[in-house]
């Protein structure tokens, strides 16, 4: 894949999650069939799959890396920790595992102020800000803080750890609906950010290709 093409894939789902956004804070979200499909505030519609499809091929994508990168072991072992980790992203997505963990919590916290279904805020939130800092690191010094693509995983992860902050904003599901929207877009530019990077990593680490023999005589 080209540099071209790896940054129309990107502008087609930011894009995308822009429409999705416009959509949900549109009088068209009243509508069942619409909400069924395409509302980000409820489990098993489209939104989640694309979510869920985006975070599996960005590990796709970082296993290839780190097979690429297989002359350089310890980068290419931190690839695959990283395919693993999305790969894990991408089952969360579908199978809500985070709230879970976060409704066996609530048999031994307590929090007034948030419902069990959103303590994994206070349970994972830590871990997961603090693996977002290591990932900002990594991908920063292995990308390059100053190239396209170090500047897009950079962004994305940014994005990332905004999320749990604006769920802790808002732990309610009748909530703002504005607040609950940013949050969800925040999560799918962020996912089409990271994955621009990847394709963009790649694409500049292309096997180089060997000229042809010369002709005899």
């Amino acid at each position: 894949m080209t540099r071209a093409v790896a940054l129309r894939v990107v502008g087609v789902l930011l894009v995308g999650h822009v429409l999705i956004a416009a959509l949900n804070l549109s009088p068209l979200i009243d509508s069942y069939t619409v909400s069924l499909l395409l509302d980000v505030n409820l489990e098993g519609t489209m939104v989640v799959w694309l979510s869920s499809a985006t975070l599996l091929v960005i590990a796709a994508l970082a296993f290839l890396a780190g097979w690429r990168a297989s002359a350089e072991s310890r980068v290419g072992a931190w690839w695959r920790v990283i395919g693993a980790g999305f790969v894990l992203l991408s089952l969360d997505e579908t199978a809500s595992l985070h709230e879970r963990i976060g409704e066996k919590a609530a048999r031994v916290l307590e929090v007034d102020w948030l419902p069990s279904l959103y303590l994994w805020v206070i349970v994972l939130g830590p871990i997961a800000m603090l693996a977002a800092v290591w990932m900002l690191r990594w991908f920063g010094g292995t990308l390059g803080w100053r190239s396209v693509q170090g500047r897009l995983a950079t962004v994305g992860i940014a994005l990332w750890m905004a999320v749990p902050v604006l769920e802790a904003l808002d732990p309610t599901l009748g909530g703002p609906r504005l607040l609950v929207v940013i949050e969800e877009t925040a999560e799918g530019f962020g996912e089409a950010l990271m994955l621009g990077a990847l394709l963009l990593h790649l694409a500049a680490r292309r096997a180089p290709v060997e000229p042809a023999p010369a002709p005899p005589g």
